[in-house]
This record gives C-alpha cells, sequence and structure tokens, in this order.
C-alpha cells in the first residue's frame, strides 16, 4: 500500500495515527487507533495492525466529522457475531405501546411458521460495550467509554457504537472511546460489526 503521508505526534510512550492518513503496522506501549476517517478513508483502521506487549492499552476512537459509529469488537467464536436485530416471541402482550412521544414509529411484528406472533427488537449486544467468558453464560454490560482488561479467553468483547465526539445521536449511548488492556501474549483480531469488512489485529508479546 502506497503511503501519501504520515503525521506522527509524540506524547510520552503514546502514537496518535491522524484520521487522513493511512498506516498499517505501529509498535507502541500505549496506541490510539482511528475506527473511520474522513472522505475516501471513512472505512478505514489506522494503525491497522498493533504490536505491543502484555500490560499495555490500546483505545479505539473515531475521528469522523459525520455521526457515522464504528465497533471495535472481539469475536473468538464466529457463532457469537452480533445481529443488529432479531425478533423475540411475545405472550400475554394484547398492545404495545411507546414509551417515546415520537408520532411516526411502529413496531415490526413478525409470524413465525406456526404463526405465533414475534417483536424485532434491536439487539443491546450490537449497540452497547459488552463483555461474553468462555463458558458463554456469563455476560458483563460495561460502562461506557470503559477501560475493559481483556484475558484473550472471552468468546466476544464488543466497545459498542463508538461515536465520534460530540456526535451520538439523542437517546443513544455516548460512546467516544473504549480501550483495552491486554493481560497475555497472542494476537488479537477484531472487526466492526456494523461494517464487517474492517478488520484490525493487535499483536501481544
Amino acid at each position: 500500500m502506497k503511503i501519501l503521508a504520515i503525521l506522527f505526534i509524540f506524547m510520552g510512550t503514546t502514537i496518535f495515527a491522524t484520521s487522513n492518513y493511512f498506516l498499517d503496522n505501529v509498535s507502541a506501549s500505549d496506541t490510539l487507533v482511528s475506527m473511520g476517517g474522513n472522505g475516501s478513508s471513512w472505512d478505514s483502521i489506522s494503525p491497522k495492525n498493533i504490536e505491543i506487549m502484555v500490560g499495555d492499552s490500546v483505545t479505539w476512537h473515531n475521528p469522523m466529522i459525520v455521526p457515522e459509529p464504528h465497533t471495535a469488537a472481539f469475536l473468538r467464536d464466529p457463532n457469537y457475531f452480533p445481529p443488529p436485530a432479531i425478533p423475540f416471541s411475545i405472550s400475554n402482550i394484547s398492545e404495545l405501546k411507546p414509551v417515546l412521544p415520537v408520532p411516526n414509529i411502529e413496531p415490526l411484528i413478525v409470524a413465525n411458521e406456526s404463526g405465533a406472533n414475534a417483536v424485532v427488537v434491536d439487539n443491546a449486544r450490537h449497540y452497547t460495550p459488552v463483555a461474553i467468558d468462555s463458558t458463554g453464560s456469563n455476560v458483563t454490560y460495561l460502562e461506557i467509554n470503559q477501560n475493559y482488561t481483556m484475558t484473550g479467553t472471552e468468546k466476544f468483547v464488543n466497545s459498542g457504537w463508538i461515536w465520534p465526539e460530540g456526535l451520538a445521536p439523542p437517546g443513544v449511548p455516548p460512546i467516544s472511546s473504549f480501550t483495552i488492556t491486554f493481560e497475555n501474549p497472542g494476537t488479537y483480531d477484531y472487526i466492526c460489526v456494523i461494517h464487517p469488512w474492517m478488520t484490525g489485529s493487535v499483536t501481544v508479546t
């Protein structure tokens, strides 16, 4: 890949890769990763591949100037890819009432093969910060903009939708960054669950 220009701002041991430039690989003790960019780089990750030491941290943020979200999601089990919405069966409910006073809304209700109704609901694990342990049984919803310590055994860790600073729409969690401290060596691949062709990796030694 041809590198047109690279701007580094060194602050201690932190490398900041600006959103308007491309960088494939970087080594540092603590690294800031840009999820998305502006213009033709809107679906880029920079730096794409990172090499750090055990105990170091990586922070993901979104430098875009338009309200386009991205995520950093680690899946050890591909079956744990979170769909954005899913039908949930309902029972003993005769009427669904909206909790927001918005005039132009209606629940999407679908029927399964037996004719039972289901309501399509947003999947919280797609949109919000969450970690699922190695058993798949213990689900922990994380605080927004949190520093999470990863062991590498988790089936799924997701940043939630990271928005550009100050551009999160009303009513959604104003996630502007997500930080992981890596406890154990290994290669940790991740994707954006909104744009799954956006991929990156963290190599910990």
